[in-house]
């Protein structure tokens, strides 16, 4: 779509100082997810990622990592590994400590937009081996399905992050 404008954004790495980044101007979408990078430290990381619909819809782990989603737009059926389930909307979040089962499905009413943090236990040093959303690599590989397989992002079982992204035209997320 030539008419829609688009950027990407790189893991944006604050190794010796500070960095700064925005949640400006990201795309809405029509049908799938972004999965964007904002900014990653040695052992904190920051992403933003948005769902047309779906959402991460088979239950799954993370063992080398603890994390937050907030959300920011939208809404999403967070299901846990005993089975409770939870609606968390705008300006609410879940925190996620490492081992815990989870899964969750965005309401379809419009984007799910949320602010994703993690810190990890790391088995590396250093951040030259990062994901292309920013999370250091040996954390990630410790990412399962509940059934113990490895979990890939974009796995059909995964969810709306298998299918063909469609962005919205002429829809952000915090446009100026």
């Amino acid at each position: 779509m030539d008419d829609v404008r688009i950027f990407r954004r790189e893991p944006n790495v604050a190794t010796d100082k500070e960095v700064l980044f925005s949640l400006r101007d990201t795309p809405l979408l029509e049908q799938g997810t972004t999965y964007d990078p904002l900014a990653t430290a040695e052992n904190l990381w920051v992403n933003l990622k948005v769902y047309a619909s779906g959402g991460e819809n088979a239950l799954h782990y993370h063992a080398g990592e603890d994390h937050a989603f907030i959300i920011l737009q939208g809404k999403a059926t967070f299901t846990f590994g005993d089975g409770r389930t939870q609606v968390v909307g705008k300006y609410d979040g879940v925190m996620l400590p490492k081992n815990a089962k989870y899964k969750f499905e965005a309401d379809e009413a419009e984007n799910l937009v949320m602010l994703r943090v993690g810190g990890g236990v790391r088995t590396e040093t250093g951040l030259t081996n990062l994901t292309p959303f920013g999370t250091p690599k040996d954390v990630v590989a410790k990412t399962s399905f509940a059934d113990g397989e490895v979990k890939v992002g974009n796995a059909p079982k995964n969810g709306e992050s298998a299918k063909n992204r469609v962005y919205a035209k002429d829809k952000f997320f915090a446009a100026d």
